[in-house]
């Protein structure tokens, strides 16, 4: 492939408009950060976001988008020009994801639509336990209405091209080497109904009726809040369904969900579709280490940091499929630039390590147990002290009897506590159930009977310039897994995702230890 025949990210999005959803979130503001960075030359950049009581839409992203610690760099590029560059280069469009045409009016939708290059969706609830309407409307129904704004447009015979995120787990319980590829469910319970389409309107009608039922049976409270077991047996009904088709849980059943109907909404055109794997803090850009809030392999580190987790369900040679998040907003303008220069058809691509850089869980974890044994002294945030005690995984089966064990130990250790007026067993019983409900929630992607393969996606890296291939690569095999979980990650979860946080607690100095001995 000759210089000239090579795609350009710059080349192909100058000028363009782009509609972009979710930019609220980690992803969302890293696939914006690096458009405006990268491409200052856009023509515009419409954000799709809901105001809330206090703020409007517009208000609510200069502050947790615009004002984010992850701008500083453009912020520090333009100086006092910033806001103004901003103001310049986007529109926020106050909307909600699933009403009806975005919550707009049909003028409004119409103006926007006439003018879109491409829409990128990266919105999603991300709640592997969300109630099931909810993960259904937002991961599923309101990608109707992306499907009615890319099919809108003055132009009779042209569709506005789509980039949809969304994640390998939609694979759900398949095995082995799962390809970039549409998934079929590993229950077989869901039909085909052509070339990589799936019945999949009756699935979703059967799942209506279900949460219709449900709310036939409980009554919502006053102020729109929801009664606790009638949000419980959403919850419920949401594991139900997605482990009897083939999920893990509610997120990946709806998120698969959602890409069959993007698929069959665009007659298999005009759609590229991103999976990234477990996403964490950037490698390089803007800053390394940059993250915000704490995330799947976080949960699990904080915990850990806590003292509240020391033992979980995990297959130490399984693979940990874990990518940083520029990586991945690299791959979704890589995409883009690709998709407007040729729409047609459906692409996979999975932005993922496990074919190019795998690391085994039992890795992953000895890696991080080195840099928090090292660390802890600099990271007062997470930790309060020295971790005491290693981190450890058993197989499902021994995690079980583990739990029995430890929740009737604690249960006895509590009831003698409280004959003796102690509280001591209290550290234990949060300890208990904060180990059950991360396994509950995690366990599936720490067992790893897969490995997600990404070498289209990396096919495609190659395609642009060589410029291009460095300022946006994809390829996980740029990084060591060491220094990218001692040296950025760690550090960066410290710095970014727990900012503002006191630290759990505080080391008393040798004066303070005196004073505290006298008043006791």
């Amino acid at each position: 492939m000759n210089q000239a025949s090579l795609l350009s990210v710059v080349g192909q999005l100058s000028g363009k408009q782009v509609f972009i959803t979710g930019v609220t979130g980690f992803l969302g503001k890293a696939i914006v950060e690096k458009l405006l960075r990268e491409v200052p030359e856009i023509g515009k950049i419409h954000i799709l976001a809901r105001g809330n009581q206090s703020q409007s839409a517009q208000q609510r992203c200069m502050a947790d988008v615009f004002g984010s610690s992850l701008f500083d760099v453009l912020k520090q590029q333009y100086g006092d020009h910033y806001h103004s560059f901003i103001a310049d280069k986007v529109n926020v469009v106050e909307g909600e994801l699933t009403g009806a045409l975005f919550g707009l009016d049909s003028t409004e939708f119409a103006a926007i639509a006439n003018n879109l290059d491409l829409i990128i969706n990266s919105a999603a609830s991300v709640n592997f336990r969300e109630a099931m309407d909810q993960a259904l409307d937002i991961n599923t129904l309101s990608l109707n209405n992306i499907i009615a704004l890319a099919n809108y447009t003055s132009h009779v015979d042209n569709v506005t091209p789509v980039i949809q995120v969304s994640t390998c787990y939609v694979n759900g319980f398949n095995k082995g080497e799962i390809l970039e590829e549409v998934s079929a469910a590993a229950s077989g319970r869901i039909q085909p109904t052509g070339d990589r389409t799936y019945d999949v309107a009756s699935v979703i009608s059967s799942i209506q009726t279900k949460i219709d039922e449900i709310g036939n049976r409980f009554q919502e409270c006053e102020g729109g809040r929801r009664n606790r077991n009638y949000e419980e047996s959403l919850i419920q009904l949401g594991i139900k369904e997605s482990r009897g088709y083939g999920w893990n849980d509610t997120y990946t059943f709806t998120k698969w969900l959602g890409e069959q109907l993007l698929i069959q909404g665009l007659g298999k055109e005009n759609l590229t579709i991103l999976r990234p794997s477990i996403i964490e803090s950037t490698l390089s850009s803007p800053v390394p280490g940059w993250v915000e809030g704490v995330k799947v392999a976080d949960a699990l580190i904080y915990a850990y940091a806590k003292g509240r987790v020391n033992i979980f369900p995990g297959d130490d040679k399984g693979i940990l499929d874990v990518i940083p998040v520029d990586l991945v907003a690299n791959a979704a303008l890589l995409s883009a630039a690709e998709i407007l220069e040729d729409s047609q058809g459906v692409r996979i691509y999975q932005c993922c390590s496990g074919s190019s850089n795998p690391i085994r869980l039992k890795q992953f974890i000895d890696h991080l147990m080195s840099a928090c044994n090292q660390q802890y002294h600099a990271l007062p945030k997470l930790f309060a002290k020295k971790p005491n005690a290693n981190f450890k995984t058993v197989s499902t089966q021994k995690f079980a009897l583990y739990m029995m064990a430890l929740t009737s130990f604690t249960w006895l250790k509590t009831i003698v506590g409280r004959v003796l007026g102690s509280n001591n067993a209290s550290d234990l019983m949060a300890k208990a159930k904060t180990t059950a409900s991360l396994a509950m929630i995690f366990g599936f992607y720490t067992a790893a009977k897969y490995q997600f393969d990404s070498r289209k996606l990396e096919a495609l890296q190659t395609r642009f310039t060589k410029q291009d291939q460095l300022l946006f690569n994809v390829n996980a095999n740029c990084f060591d897994w060491k220094h990218y979980l001692s040296d950025i990650h760690l550090p960066g979860l410290h710095k970014y995702a727990l900012a503002g946080k006191s630290e759990l607690v505080k080391r008393p100095t040798h004066e303070q230890k005196t004073t505290e001995k006298k008043a006791a």
